[in-house]
């Protein structure tokens, strides 16, 4: 009994450090796939991404299917961490304009962290098909449609008090999107491909809190920050 307890234990300490390697090797594949798709775009290739990597493709398609579950993958490893500091902002006290604000602040800081993910973010946006590289592309447009909800329900609530100007909350939601995107593409493709320091400088986030309040804040409210 003795002997195949022991016997036991050892088979599961080894199960146990083969999974937690094939989770090392699986994050170090997602770490190498984030830089492939940021430096090579969508069009980089498994063979890229394995070298990246230094594995075989062959070791590569042991975790992943393609490439398709491969951006799938990076991309929605990210998406719990960023959604979240999306609900941090919009919850809690202040007007708001104010949230509006704290949201921009939330997804600059949060991509500003994450250069290279921004870069296949951005990819993505501008083709708009992107949930057709998805193998769960029903999941992809769900986390876009969370996105977008969390905004839309700042500006119905700030509609109702009176605090921002009228108008379907939806299309609201996605005019601010597109208006964060482009400031923070401006931003990220400016310091990471032209090594311009001085883009803090020359475009300052208080610049797009200045831009929100005037396309959505009432300006009729008694509270505009």
């Amino acid at each position: 009994m003795r002997s195949v307890a022991k016997g036991s234990r050892r088979g599961s300490l080894r199960v146990i450090r083969r999974e937690r390697q094939n989770e090392i090797s699986r994050a170090h594949i997602l770490d190498a796939a984030e830089d492939a798709f940021s430096e090579k775009g969508l069009n980089a290739t498994i063979k890229e991404i394995a070298e990246m990597a230094e594995f075989s493709v062959g070791a590569v398609y042991m975790f992943f299917d393609g490439k398709d579950e491969l951006l799938a993958a990076v991309f929605e490893r990210h998406t719990d961490a960023f959604l979240q500091t999306m609900r941090d902002a919009a919850a809690g006290a202040g007007s708001a304009p104010a949230k509006l604000h704290r949201i921009f602040d939330a997804q600059f800081g949060y991509f500003r962290s994450h250069p290279k993910f921004y870069k296949l973010f951005d990819q993505l946006w501008r083709v708009r098909s992107w949930a057709l590289h998805f193998t769960s592309a029903e999941q992809g447009s769900q986390w876009y449609r969370e996105a977008l909800e969390i905004v839309a329900r700042v500006f119905r609530n700030g509609m109702a008090a009176g605090e921002l100007i009228q108008g379907d909350a939806m299309v609201h939601s996605s005019i601010f999107a597109n208006i964060i995107s482009a400031y923070i593409s401006h931003w990220i493709y400016e310091l990471a491909s032209k090594r311009n320091v001085d883009i803090d400088r020359i475009a300052p986030a208080s610049q797009v809190h200045a831009l929100i309040d005037r396309a959505f804040v009432n300006p009729h409210s008694a509270d505009q920050t």
